[in-house]
């Protein structure tokens, strides 16, 4: 027989809340490597097309 604890929803819902705030930061976290790399790549081209000046912002 199933007996269900009072509670018990809200908790799993909390649960799973946290999974997907922890999976959001992961994206951001990775996201933001990503950027700097692609960023870094474009720097690196930039400079070899440039005849060998440097990159200034």
């Amino acid at each position: 027989m199933f007996i269900k604890r009072p509670g018990h929803s809200a908790q799993s819902i909390v649960e799973y809340l946290a999974i997907f705030i922890v999976i959001i930061g992961i994206f951001i976290i990775a996201g933001s490597y990503y950027k700097r790399n692609l960023q870094g790549k474009y720097k690196q081209a930039g400079d070899a097309l440039g005849g060998g000046e440097q990159y200034t912002p």
